[in-house]
């Protein structure tokens, strides 16, 4: 009971409940290599494992670097009725150490996965361990704070498309990338980085409390804004027709979630209905609090692009078995 409880509190901190952008990441890049005659079970399992503690670590470390810069009090300040970052250090229930050895444990684990497949299948690897660890820590760490400085969402957009779509792939079938990873990953970088995109549109104002210049920022005004938000959104149906046009005219069934996300985000008022993407009691304390037009706008985007990727894993599930 010790352990559990102890583990649920470490996942909590570690914000758990951000892991689908990662789950629907990996399991569309396997569903990918499933064609691949050298692919492994046991290779996608240890894959899909160490990206999951890479995320949990980079979390972590994100926390404890946007906390000793001293970003998380001012960001708090501007926060209300949503769960302040760093809330445990804050509260004394937990100590800055903490999470640092506990983000730290997360990049162990992920690094002896990391090593074993660079024993199995090669040096290769390496390249993808050493980049990943890199933007993992540089993403709020000084000197660099990507974060900080316009680079948040591409860093996302590298660390959940190219790094985690080639890497997953090539180690799931043995050290084989194909063009179909590459552009597969490019389509979830832009979908997970639109994530974070619509969650700067708006946080602007929290973000630059705690002096931190975000993709939103950088751009100077609403129309810039926008037209950054169409190209994450729409950018991924032409790729998509690139893989396969068979593909490309399937996915115009999610299109009409696309235009919605795109609308929402213009239309302030249109928002009230989408309580059902989220428990009725949340849904109450955030309309209590002021805060259902970021709910309803982050779980919009966060569903728009598990709709997407669902559809490509089912497609290439289906092209698997026939």
């Amino acid at each position: 009971m010790f352990i559990r409880n102890k583990l649920a509190f470490i996942l909590t901190n570690a914000r758990y409940r951000a892991l689908p952008q990662s789950v629907i990441s990996i399991v569309v890049i396997i569903c990918a290599a499933l064609h691949c005659k050298t692919f492994t079970v046991l290779n996608a399992i240890l894959a899909f494992s160490g990206v999951i503690c890479v995320h949990l670590s980079a979390n972590l470390f994100d926390d404890f670097f946007d906390y000793i810069q001293g970003s998380v009090t001012e960001r708090n300040k501007v926060m209300t009725g949503r769960a302040l970052k760093c809330e445990n250090i804050i509260n004394g229930k937990a100590t800055l150490a903490q999470f640092f050895f506990w983000a730290s444990c997360f990049g162990i684990i992920a690094g002896i996965i990391g090593l074993y497949f660079i024993i199995k299948i090669g040096l290769p690897v390496l390249y993808f361990i050493i980049s990943g660890a890199f933007l993992t820590v540089f993403y709020s760490a000084p000197p660099l704070k990507l974060s900080y400085r316009g680079l948040g969402e591409l860093t996302i957009g590298l660390m959940f498309g190219p790094l985690l779509g080639c890497g997953v792939y090539y180690v799931s079938t043995g050290g084989i990338l194909t063009s179909t990873a590459i552009i597969l990953s490019i389509i979830t970088g832009l979908l997970a980085a639109n994530i974070v995109y619509v969650h700067s549109i708006i946080d602007m104002d929290a973000d630059r409390a705690c002096k931190k210049t975000t993709l939103a920022i950088l751009l100077k005004n609403d129309y810039l804004r926008f037209l950054a938000l169409f190209l994450f959104t729409i950018i991924p149906y032409g790729l998509t027709f690139i893989l396969s046009p068979t593909l490309g005219f399937i996915q115009l069934i999610t299109l009409p979630a696309g235009i919605y996300l795109l609308y929402v985000m213009r239309d302030k008022k249109r928002h009230k209905f989408l309580f059902k993407l989220i428990p009725q009691q949340m849904w109450k304390t955030a309309i209590k609090t002021g805060n259902e037009l970021f709910y309803s706008r982050w779980l919009l985007a966060r569903d728009f692009m598990t709709l997407f990727v669902t559809v490509i894993s089912i497609y290439y599930i289906i092209k698997a078995v026939l």
